[in-house]
């Protein structure tokens, strides 16, 4: 065991791996600075596999790492199939790490609390702290999650997939830290500062924060996902109302999306958000960067990205209002404006059907397999 580090060897997900994939899964927990970060690992056991090394997958905002295991019918979770991105990458030979953030509430006390012994809330109830913000993202978290996949996987470099907010810490981390193991970053849907209308959001994204966390808080997260009343009024809500209402075409394409993946979205994936990270995001799209010199430096530090033995690849969605285009070309302009094959747009796509959408298989999670190949 590494100093200063705890993991549960323990594989959790009950089926043997079968033919033709061979996939497996393996719970790990990183115990830094009084934090735990839970890890899912994903990986092929499968003789004569090419192998292509770590890749780290980062969720976006209010979301766990469960979203990249949502496959191509709206379901989650099964490893009996190469139709989830996880999966995906895991049976061309790349190991996976899924990151779940430390916000990630509803992972821990579904699954973490009651499943995996070696965690220090095993049947306790996981509190994500009230003060919980972006710096705990950036200069914690992500740090000791490279860290351990290095060592975990005995890599050098690795890989980070980062959709919305997870490549939006990547660029983050990158400028701060301009010598670290991340040789390729692939950034979806993130941009380089958030649209003001994620501001109007925030009221709705608050209060389904605090719904959620009641959830939670009310059965301890043992019986969630088939009792509560959240869950359970999710899956009673007819299926014009879960992809057609007011507020879902500023999130998604209604028509790109599929009701079985919005309802997983609501009732997996989906979590509260801690009140500093909410804090964070209302004064951020409000004020901007907290000083003129301070966005001058970070700028300043990420065009020095450029001159970096590192590969870059954006994707962004033709129809994103909250990762509107612009932003993405932005960030792509500023990092790596050199290279004309590493911005790809996708026809038709919001900003979550960017990522679990119709059309994800072939515009996404495809040509990111393929590019990351190249890479190794």
């Amino acid at each position: 065991m590494i100093l200063g580090w705890k993991k549960e060897r323990k594989l959790v997900d009950e089926k043997t791996p079968a033919a033709p994939y061979y996939l497996a899964g393996e719970d790990l927990l990183v115990h830094k600075n009084g934090r735990e970060i839970f890890i899912k690992r994903i990986y092929s056991v499968a003789k004569d596999k090419p192998e292509y090394g770590p890749v780290i997958m980062s969720p976006g905002l209010s979301t766990n790492a469960n979203l990249f295991r949502i496959d191509d019918k709206g379901k989650c979770l099964s490893l009996d199939h190469n139709r989830s991105f996880a999966n995906l990458l895991a049976s061309e030979g790349f190991d996976v790490y899924l990151y779940h953030p430390g916000y990630s509430d509803r992972v821990h006390n579904r699954y973490v609390c009651r499943r995996c012994e070696a965690s220090i809330f095993y049947n306790k109830r996981y509190r994500v702290p009230a003060e919980y913000g972006y710096g705990d993202l950036i200069n914690i978290e992500m740090p000791a999650v490279i860290d351990f996949v290095c060592r975990n996987s005995r890599a050098k470099n690795i890989s980070w997939i980062g959709y919305s907010l997870g490549g939006m810490m990547a660029y983050s981390f990158l400028s701060k830290n301009p010598v670290n193991p991340i040789k390729n970053l692939v950034a979806i849907g993130s941009p380089m500062a958030l649209n003001q209308i994620f501001f109007r959001f925030i009221p709705y994204i608050n209060f389904t924060s605090l719904v959620l966390g009641f959830e939670e808080d009310a059965v301890f997260g043992r019986l969630t996902q088939n009792m509560v009343p959240l869950t359970r009024t999710i899956r009673a809500l007819p299926d014009w109302f879960v992809r057609f209402n007011l507020i879902s075409p500023y999130l998604f394409n209604p028509l790109n999306i599929s009701n079985a993946t919005i309802r997983t979205l609501l009732g997996q994936i989906a979590e509260p958000m801690p009140k500093g990270l909410q804090q964070f995001f209302s004064k951020f799209v409000q004020r901007g960067y907290s000083s003129q010199e301070k966005f001058t430096k970070y700028l300043e530090r990420l065009r020095r990205l450029k001159k970096a033995r590192k590969n870059f690849l954006f994707f962004y969605g033709a129809s994103d209002m909250i990762a509107t285009p612009d932003s993405v070309f932005l960030a792509r302009e500023i990092i790596s404006p050199n290279d004309p094959h590493n911005l790809v747009p996708v026809p038709s796509a919001g900003h979550i059907d960017l990522i679990v959408g119709k059309n994800a298989i072939e515009q996404v999670w495809m040509p990111t397999v393929e590019w990351l190949k190249t890479k190794v």
